[in-house]
């Protein structure tokens, strides 16, 4: 390749573009047509500069001057530029997957199988639909200035977790009336598990809190989702021997009965969102 060409991903990297937002421009632009081996030139990209490469790796696609980006058409992108979910994530501390979720419970999205759908109120708030090319499953981008609008600020404040300031024992002897309440409403014993709390309602699972098992025992579980046969259990670091017991004798009792005991510790808190997704993941439960 040129050294002073680049492919479009390549060019979007440079400009700090959404890459499905430049070919959306491109093609806007009539620079560039889809076709069904992929996108092609038109005779306004060729004038503007873009050939065709082929590699051994990839076949034939397009490329442009790096020069390219002091082209009036990337001006204007640069004041109009849309942020993804991931990206959008990166700015607020949450995973691309915890902000479709948030922007599901504020009605601004919807999932769909063939991706993500946008909402009149999505719509209304300036998202814009795209394509996945490898995929083909769709997504949303998002104006830069979104996360200042009233509604995603308060479910981001929402869902942020609160400043540690002490152990959860600690706090509840000093603050007695302190209420962990998820976003569902849900009462939870302390932090932790209103982080859980709040992670499987934004995945859209039912689950229950609390329940006990349908043994003779009154043994109760952390949480439950009944749909999966599964059990989710909180090992706080500070339990004492007592519940440590009382969690191992429902884990034994699990077995016997046929459910899966899903295990959290105070090390998995900080990535909830990976750990949660790649175990239930593994063990079959659907969830957004």
């Amino acid at each position: 390749m040129s050294s002073d060409k680049v492919s479009t991903s390549a060019l979007a990297k440079l400009g700090e573009i959404p890459v499905q937002q430049l070919f959306s421009v491109l093609k806007d632009y009539g620079w560039i047509r889809k076709t069904d081996d992929g996108w092609a030139l038109t005779g306004k990209g060729e004038f503007e500069g873009g050939s065709y490469i082929t590699s051994k790796r990839y076949g034939r696609y397009i490329v442009w001057p790096n020069s390219l980006l002091e082209h009036p058409l990337f001006q204007a992108l640069e004041s109009n530029k849309l942020l993804s979910a991931a990206a959008l994530g990166r700015i607020e501390g949450f995973s691309g997957r915890e902000i479709n979720r948030m922007l599901v419970e504020i009605a601004w999205l919807r999932p769909s199988s063939r991706g993500w759908e946008l909402t009149e109120l999505g719509i209304a708030e300036g998202g814009q639909l795209f394509e996945n090319q490898q995929s083909s499953l769709s997504y949303v981008l998002w104006p830069e200035d979104v996360r200042h609008r009233p509604a995603l600020k308060r479910i981001l404040q929402q869902c942020r977790k609160p400043e540690p300031e002490v152990d959860d024992l600690f706090a509840a002897s000093q603050s007695p009336d302190r209420e962990w309440r998820s976003l569902d409403g849900v009462v939870c014993k302390n932090h932790a598990h209103w982080a859980i709390a709040q992670w499987l309602y934004l995945a859209g699972l039912r689950y229950a809190v609390y329940r006990s098992l349908p043994v003779a025992e009154n043994l109760v579980g952390d949480f439950y989702l009944p749909q999966a046969g599964v059990y989710i259990e909180y090992w706080g670091g500070d339990d004492h021997s007592d519940a440590i017991s009382a969690r191992m004798r429902r884990a034994e009792l699990c077995k016997k009965l046929g459910f899966t005991v899903l295990d959290v510790h105070p090390d998995d808190l900080p990535n909830l969102d990976d750990y949660l997704s790649r175990h239930l993941q593994t063990l079959g439960v659907d969830f957004y």
